[in-house]
């Protein structure tokens, strides 16, 4: 027998975060695919039970306060989301509250509503309930057809006084990572060997079809072009770019570590960006897989158009001596579970 969840316990849920029990618990009991991670602020991710008659929508941001902003688990990682819609279909069996169900006819619905528009394609929208919290909208079919309830998380605007009061509290309950602070970078400092030999085998022979081309040094005036912060230059370390003008550097977020354990990033030359290596041999093995960090970031791992270069592989073993082989996939996969807070952190440098 199938079971349905009580509408007050998803009317409960709405605006919760991805993390909370609550709704760990749903997702497991009715049962719901997992709970989604997110890696952009704009991202959007519904998630749907056929068996049971509801579906639910998932914001990266949502504009509530003490929700705004999105948030890191510890300032790393994908970012929490928080349910902002529950959709009820017509096959979702309990009474809603108030007399309300998905029987409710058409008419009923109209005498019932505080405000009653018609939408896209003819639809009628008659909106049940609203308050400071939430709205209960009913839809239906211009011939009285029934075609959901809708219950909508309210949001804020973007300049709400109040909305931006609780950023400072919503950040302070989750931490981000703590920057290291570094003294301004020399025209002689050292360039990784590793780096070195990578440059000559490029000029020799070349990469194939990543799309990457190497520098003989570390270059210096990009990250501050980037941001708009000459304070970018202490935290990057950019030793290559692509065709269009993005940079590869690496990330110095690790206090006491050398340049070459410090994490490689991508920031594309249209504004994209993301992690793509936790360290310098990492990179190697991911060119040897064929992708760069343009492909990294722009296309994945599992880029279909992948151009293998082994010869990059016998470097890496060279310099950091064997290892057991790990796939593009593996290298992207750790580098983004640790280091996507690099878009807030830029976020951050640009606006100072």
């Amino acid at each position: 027998m199938i079971e349905f969840p009580p509408f007050e316990l998803l009317d409960g849920l709405l605006g919760r975060r991805t993390d909370d029990p609550g709704l760990i618990e749903l997702h497991r009991n009715y049962p719901l695919k997992p709970l989604p991670a997110f890696t952009d602020r704009e991202d959007i991710s519904p998630t749907g039970s056929d068996a049971h008659g509801f579906e639910l929508t998932y914001q990266a941001t949502a504009r509530v306060p003490g929700c705004y902003p999105s948030i890191r688990v510890r300032g790393r990682g994908p970012l929490l989301g928080y349910l902002t819609k529950v959709w009820i279909r017509e096959d979702y069996p309990l009474p809603m509250g108030d007399g309300l169900s998905t029987a409710l006819p058409e008419p009923e619905a109209r005498t019932r509503a505080l405000h009653s528009s018609v939408q896209e394609y003819g639809n009628i929208v008659h909106i049940l309930r609203r308050d400071e919290r939430s709205t209960l909208e009913a839809r239906y079919h211009d011939d009285g057809r029934f075609i959901w309830f809708l219950l909508t998380l309210n949001e804020r605007d973007e300049d709400d006084p109040e909305l931006l009061k609780s950023v400072d509290a919503v950040l302070a309950a989750a931490p981000a990572r703590e920057y290291p602070s570094w003294p301004e970078p020399g025209a002689d400092e050292p360039f990784p060997a590793v780096l070195s030999a990578l440059h000559d085998h490029q000029a020799a022979h070349g990469f194939g079809e990543i799309d990457f081309e190497m520098c003989d040094r570390f270059a210096f005036g990009g990250p501050h072009a980037w941001t708009g912060n000459p304070a970018a230059e202490r935290e990057f370390r950019v030793f290559g770019h692509d065709g269009s003008g993005g940079l590869a550097a690496f990330w110095l977020v690790h206090q006491g570590r050398p340049v070459e354990e410090q994490p490689v990033v991508f920031l594309e030359s249209e504004g994209a960006m993301g992690p793509v290596a936790p360290n310098l041999c990492d990179l190697l093995y991911l060119l040897a897989g064929g992708i760069g960090p343009y492909e990294a970031v722009t296309f994945g791992a599992s880029y279909w158009d992948a151009d293998p270069q082994p010869e990059i592989a016998r470097i890496a073993e060279d310099h950091f001596g064997p290892r057991q082989p790990r796939t593009p996939q593996e290298i992207v996969d750790d580098a983004d579970s640790e280091y996507s807070d690099l878009m807030d952190r830029v976020d951050a440098l640009s606006m100072h």
